[in-house]
């Protein structure tokens, strides 16, 4: 059974200023000198609204689809979480032509895995909000050449997919019942990625306040180093950050993005607290093992590590054997943790 969306487009560019509501229901000057609450630059969600699509205008003027979820229960404002989806992207898709590349999406509808997330958020009184970076970029998945110079710098987890989260960031913080009443507590926000994502999460949470003052951003690949093409790391909004992160599988290396993780040359490091969860079975492990001692050497953020002996990369979608048991596991460990940053009992 497929799910009905209430749509709402709007367009948003970091970094973004909003009127405060008013306090009362006094007439107001900002809206006209009316009744009722000033909801200038608010998005308005109709009573009922479950799950909503919205558009969001990130870097490079495109415009990003965000699925967000609000648990049929909420009364008062909710804590909620931005999940960053994987290399597949954020839609349901399939490989038409063989070449075992993603190639016709259904749109509106999120993949097995979101949809299980959204499950599960839902049962914990969690809003879930799904940015999709991809196919509005030109792409239905980060595979082929998309893994490489020039196209990947279009979908880039260091510095294209960071913007995408804070936008999400900000939509959460704009969405209001129609008395004006905020949906989302707007500091209480934390960030879930999966392999990709969870690259884009590493990226989201970094500490742009540490960075160098003669740094020069670049990336290399296969030799060649990229320095042209390089964007800033996302600014952290005025009202802060995310509260928390939890990465799955990460690539951790970011092309020397922050330097060389396992020379001693990174910057890396975050201004949150995050869990990491590590498969003994997957080819990036190793890159992420020496980034959690980079971020122990730095500072910044404390890391909550979990290793699963057997498994490997994308654990969390898969249903059989170890990989399963890990999945199972994982996730257990995943809500624990964002039920203690989100300050839930």
């Amino acid at each position: 059974m497929k799910t009905s969306f209430f749509r709402i487009c709007i367009f948003l560019i970091l970094p973004l200023c909003f009127a405060a509501c008013s306090d009362d229901d006094s007439p107001n000057p900002n809206n006209g000198g009316n009744e009722g609450p000033d909801l200038t630059g608010k998005i308005v969600i109709p009573e009922g609204t479950r799950d909503t699509v919205l558009f969001a205008t990130s870097v490079d003027n495109i415009s990003i689809p965000i699925i967000i979820s609000i648990p049929s229960d909420q009364d008062n404002a909710l804590p909620a979480t931005v999940v960053m989806h994987g290399s597949g992207g954020n839609w349901q898709d399939e490989d038409t032509n063989n070449d075992n590349i993603d190639d016709v999406i259904t749109e509106w509808e999120l993949s097995s895995q979101n949809e299980q997330w959204k499950g599960i958020f839902d049962n914990e009184n969690i809003i879930s909000a799904f940015p999709g970076s991809y196919y509005r970029r030109g792409t239905v998945e980060n595979a082929g050449d998309w893994k490489n110079p020039p196209l990947q710098f279009q979908i880039s987890a260091s510095f294209v997919r960071n913007y995408d989260a804070y936008t999400t960031l900000e939509v959460l913080r704009k969405l209001v019942r129609d008395d004006g009443t905020p949906i989302v507590e707007s500091d209480n926000v934390a960030i879930l990625g999966f392999s990709h994502g969870g690259t884009a999460v590493q990226s989201t949470l970094f500490d742009t306040s540490v960075v160098p003052a003669n740094w020069e951003w670049s990336q290399s690949y296969s030799g060649t180093v990229y320095t042209n093409e390089m964007r800033e790391p996302a600014p952290l909004p005025s009202e802060g950050g995310f509260v928390a992160g939890v990465m799955y599988y990460p690539g951790s290396f970011h092309n020397s993005y922050y330097g060389n993780p396992c020379n001693g040359t990174s910057i890396f490091q975050t201004y949150a607290d995050f869990m990491i969860h590590l498969a003994s079975e997957d080819g990036l492990t190793a890159n992420s093992n020496c980034m959690l001692e980079t971020v122990e050497n730095n500072g910044g953020g404390i890391a909550t590590v979990h290793n699963y002996q057997g498994a490997s990369h994308s654990f969390d979608s898969k249903t059989t054997g170890i990989d399963s048991e890990a999945s199972t596991l994982a996730r257990t460990r995943t809500i624990a943790y964002l039920k203690n940053k989100l300050n839930i009992n």
